[in-house]
């Protein structure tokens, strides 16, 4: 089916997860599309060409799902295997063909200006240069603070030393340029900068969309969460594709099933918030690491949520841990409340993690995982009409988990 999305809002939506990864350092993609634009606004580019220098520098960091990573790229100005996330993320772009063209930029975004080879094209290189220089920019702000004067001179000062080794002159030149106003720095605040782009989002084109555009953008951002814990490769897609074939059986129209695979591609998009240590903790949580963990739903809520027109998948994805009685989160919302798209997820969900169970545990047989659903349904947490349809399909649904 087709949908009218707003491909501008969306991107940037989505891009908020990516933002998460710094967890007490978010926006960090927002920022670096800002700098590249005032960038390239004093170089005189056309209004296309920065259109698509926002679009990339938002989602540069892609290939990062790591806080740790995070960490390296706020912390150091350059380091050993910078190379590593930028692979990662060229490789998950050449599969939407909304962002195909990016990808080659992507994969050079921390090359030094000095060391690109000569058969690169130009135009990539200068891209790729510009996104890199935003991205230092930034990690030196957060570093060093850019509230006083010689804290805004420091960063000036180190970004020239670097050139033209790291950054391509004229870069670094209009840089220096339009940073000696305290303008430039107030729009890195976290209040500014979405005011930023607000009109530039507002004027965006409404365009038709295909589901199969619209689901390799969710299976991008999907892969970049299951690539946050190891164990768990592919989980979004289980959980996907079981949930479109439970709702096949619940006779739920084609939108709704389409609605449905949608938000279980993208129902852990918050868990890009939680710390690595916590994620993957295999002791008991404390209060703290327990409450970042149940917040995951109500964080992806907020980033889909910005979306028109996902309304729907919004309200599914929010909902993937309510249990009938109450006792789920993030708003122990209770039967009564819980429509029946997001009980079909979070059944989906539970059965794909009693069999994907992490390398300290085996893995589950259908008949096992089904008794545990089964259990759950008694404690009146799932619905019991779901939990009957993978009964009667057992196999098939197993077999839909375990290769999907």
């Amino acid at each position: 089916m087709y949908y009218q999305l707003n491909l501008r809002e969306l991107t940037y939506a989505l891009s908020y997860a990516l933002d998460y990864v710094g967890i007490d350092d978010i926006m960090h993609g927002k920022r670096v599309a800002y700098i590249a634009c005032e960038i390239g606004k004093k170089l005189g580019w056309r209004q296309s060409k920065l259109d698509k220098v926002m679009l990339m520098a938002m989602l540069h960091d892609c290939g990062v799902s790591s806080t740790q990573i995070h960490r390296s790229i706020i912390h150091h100005l350059d380091w050993e295997d910078s190379q590593v996330h930028c692979a990662k993320g060229a490789t998950l772009l050449k599969e939407v063909p909304l962002y195909s063209d990016f990808a080659d930029v992507i994969a050079f975004h921390h090359t030094h200006w000095e060391h690109f080879l000569p058969h690169i094209d130009e135009e990539v290189k200068l891209y790729a240069n510009l996104i890199y220089l935003s991205d230092r920019i930034d990690a030196l702000r957060s570093q060093f603070g850019a509230h006083l004067s010689h804290e805004k001179e420091y960063i000036r000062t180190i970004i020239e030393q670097q050139t033209p080794s790291m950054f391509a002159p004229k870069l670094s030149e209009a840089f220096v340029h339009i940073s000696q106003t305290n303008l430039f720095w107030y729009y890195l605040e976290p209040e500014a900068i979405h005011y930023y782009f607000r009109d530039w989002i507002e004027q965006g084109e409404i365009q038709t969309v295909t589901f199969d555009l619209l689901k390799k953008i969710a299976l991008m951002f999907a892969t970049i969460v299951d690539e946050k814990i190891p164990d768990q490769k592919r989980h979004a897609l289980s959980v996907a594709t079981l949930a479109r074939y439970i709702a096949g059986l619940c006779e739920l129209s084609l939108r709704e099933q389409e609605g449905i695979e949608i938000a279980a591609l993208l129902h852990d998009l918050g868990k890009l918030r939680i710390p690595d240590d916590t994620l993957l903790k295999m002791t008991s949580l404390t209060e703290e690491e327990s409450s970042q963990i149940k917040r995951h739903g109500f964080d992806a809520q907020i980033i889909l949520g910005q979306i028109k027109g996902f309304e729907k998948m919004t309200q599914i994805v929010s909902m993937h841990h309510e249990m009938l009685d109450a006792t789920g989160y993030p708003a122990s919302l209770g039967e009564a409340k819980i429509p029946l798209e997001a009980r079909i997820v979070s059944v989906a969900n539970t059965f794909v993690n009693l069999i994907h169970q992490d390398n300290m545990h085996p893995l589950l047989s259908a008949k096992e995982a089904y008794e545990a659903l089964e259990a759950m349904v008694g404690e009146h947490k799932l619905d019991a009409t779901i939990v009957h349809k993978i009964a009667v399909h057992l196999e098939t649904c197993y077999e839909k988990v375990s290769h999907p």
